[in-house]
């Protein structure tokens, strides 16, 4: 049985809280990203990556024409650390939920047809909108492990 989308958004929103509230417990090492940078990495990922690619998934579903194909891709981990660095906790958590936010608007705004859209990914195969929701959840329980020591 397919996960239904309502859940897939729940665990999207328990998902950020979830690393928020870590980010609010951790203790940074030297030479590691500080809670703050984690946050607003998941943040640019969720603008740059996530969110963009569900659209062109699902205008290339909705137009009948060639999936998309992605590759891996995050943005420049230096880069992020220097947008971030001086950014306080409390602004990153709530830039964090308030990207978060738009993208469970634009997944709330997808019609039963448009979860049907499909791309081609190197490292995760065939994937459809479902899919890629869990590699966003995945992703972030990645970051959420540094943030607690795994």
């Amino acid at each position: 049985m397919a996960i239904q989308p309502a859940v897939l958004m729940v665990e999207l929103v328990m998902s950020i809280d979830r690393m928020i509230q870590s980010a609010k417990d951790a203790r940074t090492h030297a030479g590691e990203w500080t809670p703050p940078i984690i946050l607003g990495h998941v943040s640019q990922v969720d603008e740059q990556v996530w969110m963009p690619r569900i659209r062109q998934m699902v205008e290339a579903h909705s137009k009948a024409i060639d999936r998309p194909v992605f590759a891996w891709w995050e943005p420049d981990p230096d880069a992020t650390a220097e947008v971030f660095k001086d950014v306080t906790l409390d602004e990153a958590a709530a830039h964090a939920m308030s990207v978060r936010t738009q993208l469970l608007s634009l997944v709330n705004d997808l019609t039963a047809a448009d979860w049907k859209a499909t791309a081609k990914h190197d490292e995760f195969g065939e994937i459809d909108v479902a899919g890629l929701l869990f590699q966003v959840l995945t992703h972030d329980e990645e970051h959420r492990a540094t943030l607690v020591g795994g």
